[in-house]
């Protein structure tokens, strides 16, 4: 029940991936560094070490924060990542749920049920090919949501 209506009606959001939206790998010597901090469960020191995207973040904190859509960060790393990047988002300026999978077609099976869902923005078409229609590629350079 929202505002006085009395339907039941389900909130449609979306759902982005962290890991090459969001932000990028390190290269060179601060990969090293990362891989070390990833092994260790260090995800707090390894995170510092990506660099975001400018775009896509601003546009995830424009969609969560301005416009109130409901939007879940997805994660591939490890459910250790988990917490740290929800912090890392926090001081970037977003709050908004984080969620791990152990893989994309592992997502892809949970989206299936998950219709409140609307749009997921992944960063490779090869990921858009196993998530379906509900995909959107876009580029970590480029801006995306619901303006």
């Amino acid at each position: 029940m929202e505002g006085g209506d009395i339907s039941q009606s389900a909130r449609s959001g979306q759902a982005c991936f962290f890991e090459d939206l969001i932000v990028s790998r390190p290269t060179g010597a601060s990969l090293i560094k990362s891989k070390y901090y990833e092994k260790t469960g260090d995800w707090k020191a390894a995170l510092k070490l990506w660099r975001p995207n400018d775009l896509p973040l601003k546009s995830l904190i424009d969609t969560v924060e301005r416009l109130h859509v409901s939007t879940e960060v997805i994660t591939f790393l490890s459910p250790d990542a988990v917490e740290p990047i929800y912090q890392w988002l926090v001081r970037k300026g977003v709050m908004t749920n984080v969620e791990y999978y152990e893989s994309v077609e592992d997502y892809g099976m949970d989206l299936r049920y998950n219709r409140s869902i609307t749009t997921v923005y992944v960063a490779k078409q090869e990921d858009a090919l196993i998530l379906g229609p509900r995909s959107t590629v876009v580029s970590p350079n480029t801006q995306w949501g619901r303006f």
